[in-house]
């Protein structure tokens, strides 16, 4: 195994245990059952050449956190005022940046953890997504968190787009 290799793996091993640590809320006991799911899932996890930029991370995270707070807010105010009409909608968003593959899915996946949204479907020239009250700038918000997603991804993006 290459050097490159063994890196992959403790940056997953990492980065799982990370996350383990956040699920579990820092519990000792919790890490019985985490170190086995973290190595199993580290050994079984398939290897992408992802080559993620460290800068826009730290910038999508205050990014998908603010989408996160607002969606989630948005959806307890939907819940507490039942008289509210929704203007529930299936918006197809058509990828302008991500190529198919890792960049793409990511996008879907961050979309399911915005509250009053859901991926339904992703295919090669389009995304549908569940959106549980359309507002105007829905779309033109898709677009912006595709092009922070390819950026994280390093995918080139022509600035005139």
């Amino acid at each position: 195994m290459s050097i490159r290799h063994w890196q992959a793996w403790a940056w997953r091993l990492a980065i799982l245990s990370v996350l383990w640590w956040a699920i579990s809320g820092g519990d000792p006991a919790s890490w019985a059952w985490g170190v086995p799911a973290i190595v199993a899932a580290a050994v079984l996890m398939p290897t992408f050449n992802w080559h993620l930029r460290p800068m826009a991370l730290l910038l999508l995270i205050p990014h998908a956190l603010w989408l996160a707070l607002r969606g989630g807010l948005e959806v307890a105010w939907l819940a507490c005022r039942p008289s509210l009409n929704l203007n529930t909608r299936v918006v197809e968003h058509p990828w302008h940046y991500l190529p198919e593959g890792p960049a793409q899915l990511f996008m879907a996946s961050l979309i399911n953890l915005v509250p009053g949204t859901l991926a339904l479907r992703l295919a090669s020239g389009s995304l549908q997504v569940h959106v549980l009250n359309l507002h105007d700038d829905t779309p033109a918000s898709l677009v912006r968190l595709e092009r922070r997603v390819a950026a994280l991804f390093g995918i080139a993006i022509d600035k005139e787009t």
